[in-house]
Parts: structure tokens; sequence; C-alpha cells
């Protein structure tokens, strides 16, 4: 361990002044005689005058580069941030080094000598390094620690050396281990597996992180092996930054953009006024209402409903920005400092430090403002701002990176030293690359890549035991090529080590108790409910108690292609009321009727309208191909349409409960004794015994059982009418590669027809005979092998809807789904991990044969 010398001065970065007193405390015990600074603030007495800020310097330098030349090639940069922030790092390390002539042969270095030229004379305190230098005294009694510091840092210290400084810290290196393990993760797994088994004191104990990002995995581990620990750079968090980030843009930009990300950063709970520019972005900076003024007109895009909420929302919204007028105005940092201040009732010392750090910026910054792009440079210097700050404790195992390694400690893990990330030596880059810089009186390349591979192995020599650990991947498979670096130093390679994870990962229960179901599902012992409900539960248990038991909503849009079915559904369903030969109605008339129904959204959502017109033109196009396809059927078919879109009830008692069944059938033909019912479906659909049993389609027999009640009449069947569009796949014929020549069959226009006419054809069951009905029933009905009779469907439907109805009481809520339940389900994203595709149990009692 290093030995802290009588009535010295310190010299040490500020993240490790608490290690440090806390070593002076446990050698000395006390600190008098003995001073703890960091490199800067020490050189700082040496100079003199009050030295501008950065944010000062850099509006200084913006307002300089108005006299670059239009011909420079960073002209248009003149303004940038970064190219501003390239310049200033540059000219300080010029400055410091006290070099005056800069390259001037390329045209890039003639155009950087232009701009150099016109910032150079812009005072900074690097300025007075000759004055320093000429002014230092004889320093025996300082002390630098030893570790990684930066060029700058190192020039500084290689001055104060020859000026009779000395180094804390020696070398004493015993032992070395080089480990190779999987992946990033299981390094850290190794290390806590290490300490435990060795016994070690985790006051002993410095972890270097390569990968800065690895501190969240390390962390958890740790507490999980329940190792004490802490992080050299302790996280805050604040949301002052990005509330002044997010008003400073939109002063700048006062787009909408900008607005919709003050609103999410200042207030939060203010969310409809999302949802009403979202949907109207079209209304943005007009403060007159727009919805309240138009008169509601049946559609089928937006109901009554969703039209009054639409005017809540605008009403809201009107209100809001009224009551917050002075956003809206030019900007005052004053009257915006107060509103913020306003929005925190409990006030953290993050928030406090965060608000004086911005408004230091901004006393700094204000003069320079004039105008919108002035704000540049502010929003982005608060950007560089952090609310974590240096430990103000320490306890157990402390973490840091690979910099930050002193012989404080006597155990130290390196982590992460693969090729890409070790040894990470720094070069110049960006506009002052390397290329530049060696035509500068700068250190050269070799001089420098020297000078930090002997700070980088000097450094990793002060401890007393030394864990160097390569993982062989990154947490997506991607392969590490191990450090040559590394190897040469130790003169070994990687032993491959490994250790049983800690964490077992457990499936989570989602499931209900029977109490539970019972007050969700049975409210006042009724059960209320679509028939589809019952089939989304034989489908998924778990999406169905989200839906109906929490009352999830599904995130809407309009462009939503189930929407666009069911407007396709809604037109067809006015058209075929209005006029009674709908199927041979003119493209141009179709197109009316279609127009009408988009007209009233049109007017409302404004933004939609391209969208709109290609969905009327679209739709048309779809009408005419199936009317095309129900005008043959519709010529052929004898009974009336007699009701559309049929409000239906269905009820009856079950176990002490009363179930309540309804719904919309879409069509019911019927004669003087008969009737048949039909469903419009977007897409392909059949009916199928086994799917009826299973609970998955349910819909065409409940149809037909509460239409037989509440009618009297005799049904005919149920079918569905596929309102599908796409064109059928023809093939000029098969070839036969069996014989020995292969052989050609040419198919004929007749088995093309008839396998269009097959593919058009209604799915569905009869119950009776329909062919008095229908002039060629084999063509558009034609009559299945496993077609049910009406008395077995009505026996089994009870079966089913009872089976699904004990298990919605019972609890049965975990996501065992049937094949294909997820594809268009809105919960996807929740089950996740616990999804489990199950074959769908067959509800019905069975004779056995």
């Amino acid at each position: 361990m290093i030995q802290i010398p009588d009535n010295s001065t310190i010299l040490a970065p500020a993240t490790l002044h608490l290690s440090l007193y806390k070593e002076i405390l446990k050698q000395k015990k006390d600190c008098l005689g003995i001073q703890v600074l960091t490199l800067s603030s020490w050189l700082s007495s040496f100079y003199h005058g009050q030295n501008k800020s950065d944010i000062e310097i850099l509006y200084l330098y913006k307002d300089a580069l108005k006299n670059v030349s239009l011909s420079n090639a960073f002209y248009s940069s003149k303004e940038d941030y970064d190219f501003l922030n390239a310049c200033l790092d540059f000219i300080k390390m010029a400055k410091t080094y006290q070099i005056h002539d800069f390259p001037c042969s390329t045209q890039k270095e003639k155009d950087l000598h232009e701009i150099l030229n016109l910032l150079y004379p812009i005072q900074l305190k690097e300025d007075q390094t000759q004055d320093v230098l000429s002014s230092l005294p004889d320093l025996e009694n300082i002390y630098i620690l030893k570790k990684e510091y930066s060029q700058l840092d190192s020039y500084w210290i290689q001055v104060l050396i020859d000026h009779g400084a000395k180094w804390l810290g020696d070398k004493q290196l015993l032992t070395t281990h080089y480990y190779s393990v999987a992946n990033a993760r299981k390094q850290m797994e190794v290390i806590a597996n290490l300490i435990i088994e060795n016994d070690y004191s985790a006051d002993d104990i410095f972890i270097a992180l390569n990968n800065p990002s690895d501190i969240n995995v390390l962390t958890q581990i740790l507490t999980a092996h329940k190792i004490p620990f802490t992080t050299i750079q302790e996280v805050h968090t604040t949301s002052i930054y990005n509330e002044w980030i997010h008003y400073l843009t939109w002063a700048k930009d006062m787009d909408l953009k900008s607005f919709l990300n003050v609103v999410q950063t200042l207030y939060p709970n203010d969310n409809y006024l999302l949802q009403y520019y979202t949907l109207f972005p079209e209304q943005f900076l007009k403060f007159e209402p727009f919805l309240t003024t138009l008169p509601y007109k049946d559609n089928a895009i937006i109901d009554s409903y969703q039209f009054a909420s639409y005017q809540k929302l605008e009403q809201d919204t009107l209100e809001w920005v009224h009551d917050h007028a002075f956003l809206f105005d030019a900007y005052d940092f004053i009257k915006m400092a107060k509103h913020i201040q306003n929005l925190h009732e409990q006030v953290t010392k993050e928030d406090l430090n965060a608000f004086n750090d911005v408004m230091s910026l901004i006393q700094d910054a204000h003069t320079h403002i004039h105008n919108a792009n002035d704000l540049n440079i502010l929003i982005h210097q608060i950007q560089n701002l952090s609310a974590n700050q240096k430990a103000n404790s320490i306890e157990g195992v402390f973490i840091g990176s690979r910099q930050d390694i002193t012989n404080l400690r006597p155990i130290v893990f390196l982590t992460g030293t693969n090729a890409s990330a070790f040894p990470a030596l720094k070069l110049h880059t960006g506009i002052f690359d390397e290329a530049y810089v060696q035509n500068t009186d700068l250190p050269n390349l070799e001089t420098r890549i020297q000078n930090q591979q002997a700070q980088i192995f000097d450094c990793l020599s002060l401890c007393e035991i030394l864990y160097v650990f390569y993982p062989q991947s990154d947490y997506q498979g991607k392969n590490y090529e191990p450090s040559s670096d590394i190897e040469n130093w130790l003169q070994q390679k990687a032993e491959f080590i490994t250790t049983p994870d800690s964490f077992n990962w457990t499936t989570p229960t989602i499931d209900l108790n029977e109490t539970t179901a019972k007050s969700i599902f049975f409210k006042d012992d009724h059960f209320k409910g679509s028939i589809s409900r019952l089939e989304s539960y034989a489908r998924c248990p778990f999406s169905h108690a989200l839906k109906y038991g929490l009352y999830l909503k599904e995130k809407e849009d309009i462009t939503d292609i189930r929407i666009r079915g069911s407007i396709l559904h809604h037109v067809l369903e006015v058209i075929s009321k209005d006029r009674q030969e709908y199927t041979s109605l003119s493209k141009e008339e179709i197109h009316h009727y279609v127009e009408n129904e988009f007209s009233f959204a049109k007017e409302v959502l404004l933004q939609q309208v391209p969208w709109f017109d290609s969905q009327i033109e679209e739709i048309t196009e779809k009408l005419m191909l199936i009317f095309e396809q129900l005008h043959n059927f519709e010529s052929n078919w004898h009974m009336n349409m007699d009701k559309q879109e049929h409000k239906f009830s269905y009820s009856y008692p079950w176990n002490g409960y009363t179930i309540d069944l309804y719904g919309y059938i879409d069509r019911i033909d019927n004669s003087n004794t008969s009737f048949c019912i039909f469903d419009y479906k977007s897409s392909d659909k059949d009916i199928k015994i086994d799917d009826f049993e299973k609970g998955l389609s349910l819909q065409l027999a409940t149809y037909t059982l509460a239409y037989e009640k509440e009618s009297g009449l005799i049904p005919v069947g149920c079918f569905y009418i596929a309102l599908r569009t796409t064109p059928e796949t023809l093939t000029y014929g098969k070839l036969n590669y069996r014989k020995k020549i292969p052989e050609l069959t040419v198919n004929d226009e007749k088995d093309i027809a008839d396998t269009f006419k097959v593919n058009r054809r209604l799915n569905g069951w009869h119950f009776s005979d329909a062919s008095i009905y229908c002039d060629d029933i084999k063509r558009y009905m034609p009559v299945k092998r496993a077609n049910p009779s009406l008395e077995t469907i009505k026996e089994e439907w009870t079966q089913v809807v009872d089976s699904l109805l004990e298990d919605i009481k019972s609890g049965q809520a975990l996501p065992n789904h049937v094949q294909d339940a997820c594809k268009f389900c809105a919960y996807r994203s929740i089950c996740r991990n616990s999804a489990n595709e199950v074959e769908p149990m067959l509800r019905v009692e069975k004779e056995e044969e």
C-alpha cells in the first residue's frame, strides 16, 4: 500500500479524494498537515484574472467565425456546436504547448488556418502557460497519485515532476491471473465467486470496467451475492435538465415536434394534448375551435361517441393553451425558471444542483443570445451536464474504470480486455485528426502511444493481486478476440473459467382463483357478453382476462387493416339496404356510396385525407369484384333479404347465474316459413364441426339458434360470405416428371372456371333442404359430408358453452393459446415468456366407438 507523507499536498482526481482521506485517516489518525487537491484546482492558484467559462468562449468563437470566407470548406459549420467545441479543445492544447504556427499546405490546412487565426486571439487561461511555468516554486512537498492521466494532465504532471514533485505509489504486483469467460455477464459471476471463495475483504477490492455499461450487470450480481460495493460515481437522476432542454428546443424551433416534447417532459399528466395534436396536427398554433363548428354525420369511420371525444379533446386543449400562453410568447429565461421551479413540489438535492448548473450556464450565455439559433450552444452544454456525483461514502468493493486503478486497493479485477477494448489508446480524431496534428509541433503519435502504453501497464502493476478477464463474446454472440497487448505483457494465454449462474428464471404464474374470477366475470350473478367473447376465451384465456377482466383497450389506428375490413363491411350493408339490385350498380354509383361514407371523416381528420382517398378507390374496386361474385348467387337465390345488422339477445339460466349473450347478425334472408343466416367476412373463413366442438367457431350456430327462438321460422342453414378479392393463382398445366419423357397436361378453360367457382362458393352448414331456394345448390352452397344436424348443434352448443363458462368461473386465465391466436392479439407483448401454444380441448362428450 502507499505511504502517506507528512506535511504534503496530494494531487488526485476528485473521485478518488474520499479513498485517499480514508487511507490518510487509517495511517495518520487525522488529516492535519495534509492537503488533497485536484491538479486543476492546484494550478488555478497560479493563474490571474477572471477566466471566461467554456460556454462564453464558444459564443465568442461563434461571433468571430462570422468573418470566415464563403469559400472556406468549414463555412457551413461555423455555428455548429461540435465544430466550435473541437476548435476550443485544439486551441487549449496548442496554447498549453505554446504553439502559434499551424500547417498551411493542403486546402484543409489552409481553411483551418484561416479559422484558427480568427479564434486564436480570443483569450483563454491557457494563454498564461508561460507565466505559470516561470512562477512555479520548488515542489518537494507535492505528491501526485499514480494513475492514468490525459495528455494535457500528463503535460502538467511532467512539469511538476521536473520542479521537484513526486509520484505517490509504486509498483507492487505480486500475482496475476488471466481468465477468459463466455460473455460479459459471466465475468461478473466469476468475480463474485472468486471474492467469496478466496474470502477477500471487500474493502481491499477495486473492480475496473473497460465497458462502463457493464456496471448495471455487475451491481446486480454483487447485490445478489450480498457483497457490499460503492461506485466511483453515484448515479443520480433529475428531470431538471430535460425540462430545460425541451423548453429551450421549443423556444428555438417553435414547431409541433418540439412542443409535444415539452408537453411530455414538463406536463406528463396532460397527455390529451398529445392525442389532440397527433390527430389534428394542422390545428397547431391555431387557437380557434374547429370541431365544435362541425355538425356530426353518421358514417362508418367515426362514430358519434368518438367524435364527441374529439370535441372534448379540443376543448381541453384550447383551455390548456389559454392557461399556458407564456409558452407561445418570446422566450423569457426568468419566467421559465420560475415555472420549472413551480413544477417541483418536493425538491431533491439533485434537483437543486441541476437547477443551479443550468442557471449558471444561462447567466454566462444570456448576453450572447439574440435569436433562436443562438440557443444551440446553450442546449448542447446542458445536454453535457450530469446529475451523477462522486461517492460521498465508501463501503465494500470500489467500482470504477481502468483509468482509476491506483495502489489504494491491493486487489484489482480488470474486465472486458478484448482486442477492441484494450488498451483503447487515445488518438486525435475529427477535424484535428492525427493527419493534421503530425504537421504541428504537438508531441508526435509514436511518443504519445509509448507514453500511454507505459502509463497503462505501470498502473496495472500498482496492485498486489491482479485479475484480468477477457469475454469471448458479447450478449448477441459476436466473437471477441483476445488482446495481444495483455498476452505479451502477462506472457501467458487466458485460461477459461466459469461458474454456475445464480439467477434461475422461473415462469411467472398468471392465474386467478375462483373467488376473483366470479367477482370479475359474473358480476351480480350475471354473465354478459358477445359470443365472440367466448370464442376469444377458447383461443386464449389470458387475452380474455385482459380484455374483459381488466378492460385493457387496444391501441386504435384508423389505418388498421381490421378497421378497413369493417368499413368495407359497412359500405356493403348501406348499399344493399338502399338499392334492391345492389349487385348491378355501376362503378360510378358504387364510388358515390363509398365517397359518402368517407366525407365526414375527411372533414375531421384532415391529415388522413390522402389515405382516405386511396381507400375510397381501393374499396370501390373491391366492391366491384365482390358484387360481381355475388351477382350470380343473388340471381339464383330465391329468399328475400329481410334484415341486416340485426341485434339479438339470448338469455338462459345456468348454475344459479343468468347468461346474457348478445350480438349483431350481418344478414338474415327469409321466406314465409324459413330463414337463412349469412355472415360477411373480409377473408376466407369456413366453419368446421371440430372447431365448433372446441369453442373456436360458435358464431353462426348461435345466430341460428337465437333467431330460430325469436322468429319461430325453420332454419335452412348458416353461411359465411367471403368478401375477399384476391386473384386466383392460375397455372398453364401440370408437368409429370415420373414419365421417362416429362409429360405436360394443359389445363383447359373449363377447369380454370370450375376452380374459380369452387373457391368462390359459400361455406357453411345446411339444416334443411335449400334446393328449393337455390337453382344450383351444388355450385353455390354445396352440402358437406360432415354437415351436422340442427339437433346435434343444439345439443353440442349447450355442452360447449357450459364448458367455457365453467372454465371462466374457475379462474383459468393462463396464456395457453391455440395456434395463430397471437397473430392479431393486442396483448402479445404482455404475456411474452409465459405464452404456451396448446392443442384446443374438445368440449363435448363423444360416445366411445
